[in-house]
């Protein structure tokens, strides 16, 4: 380790703080990045070689954080890993003056040297109780070649201490809850949509970049597939609901738990919403959920069927919220 300057920056570009600490591999803030001046190593020198410049001692920074996070404000969503570059480009042009690089305004992309990557996509599994269901059973009868799952606070860890990669799995909407972005707005439609959704990430630290070139999102099931997991059997009722506008979905949602609608929303609403939802599905959300339980169908949630619920489609009200949305 060694003693450096420690700057934390939020995502308007300002200096929350500085000061002297020890340089360590720590974590993201809420919507912040933390920035050092970095050793040059090695293979950050023969990299540069191979690219016509030279790396002079003073010319790194080190970043640690979600970058995605520190220009948008939250990371459910947002640029591909493919575009870490821009990204990047984007976080360093928003550092302050006393950060920000003399050149950080020209159009070429920053050379960066990857320590680790998180990759995370989002699985559509239905229901909100489906998603609990899949990390009880992950976390109870799961495998990977680190061993056993660990389950930390609703999270589902595979490879937690791994010097090369591991994958976490855990309900993007309850995370939400907990770690809410500072935009009421933006939330309320952030835990809208997500109310169904499974969040998986894959970190992929130093030896396991080393040879690999740009990423994408399809890395994420290259290893999943080396996890041990169990089908779960799940009951799921037609997909002629994914054409339901947004507030029906959320009536179906609820109902799927259990919620007894009629009393739950204004009697408007709910006659509109159960005609609806009944021309389109054939339920009816007045009678109770585990009275027409016989006309869902059994659904086995193993990889192939994940991999097709994998969330492709992002609303155009949170769309505004990404980073590049404007550009």
């Amino acid at each position: 380790m060694a003693l450096g300057r420690f700057w934390e920056v939020d995502r308007h570009g300002e200096l929350v703080r500085e000061r002297a600490r020890w340089e360590t591999a720590q974590g993201s803030f809420e919507s912040g990045v933390q920035v050092t001046r970095a050793l040059v190593l090695d293979d950050m020198v023969k990299a540069s070689r191979e690219l016509g410049f030279h790396l002079g001692s003073s010319e790194v920074l080190h970043i640690s954080g979600n970058p995605a996070k520190f220009l948008q404000g939250h990371n459910v969503t947002g640029p591909s890993v493919a575009l870490l570059g821009p990204v990047v480009q984007g976080l360093v042009r928003a550092f302050p003056d006393e950060l920000r690089p003399p050149d950080a305004h020209v159009e070429t992309l920053p050379v960066v040297h990857r320590s680790r990557v998180d990759v995370n996509t989002l699985v559509d599994l239905g229901t909100h109780q489906a998603v609990h269901d899949w990390l009880l059973l992950a976390e109870t009868k799961g495998r990977s070649r680190h061993g056993r799952a660990v389950n930390s606070d609703g999270t589902v860890y595979f490879g937690l201490n791994s010097t090369r990669w591991a994958m976490k799995m855990y309900c993007k909407h309850c995370e939400l809850k907990k770690h809410p972005p500072a935009d009421t707005a933006l939330l309320v439609d952030l835990l809208e949509w997500t109310r169904t959704f499974l969040r998986i990430e894959l970190v992929l630290r130093r030896p396991e970049l080393k040879d690999r070139g740009t990423l994408t999102e399809a890395v994420i099931w290259e290893f999943f597939a080396k996890l041990e997991l169990h089908t779960m059997r799940v009951k799921t009722y037609s997909d002629a609901k994914s054409v339901l506008p947004t507030g029906m979905k959320l009536t179906l949602g609820l109902w799927y738990q259990g919620t007894d609608m009629k009393t739950f929303l204004p009697e408007r609403t709910f006659r509109r919403h159960r005609k609806e939802i009944l021309a389109v599905t054939g339920i009816d959300v007045c009678l109770p959920y585990v009275e027409q339980s016989p006309l869902a169908t059994p659904v086995l949630l193993g990889m192939d069927e994940l991999f097709k619920r994998e969330v492709k489609d992002v609303p155009e009200r949170i769309q505004r919220s990404l980073f590049g949305a404007g550009i």
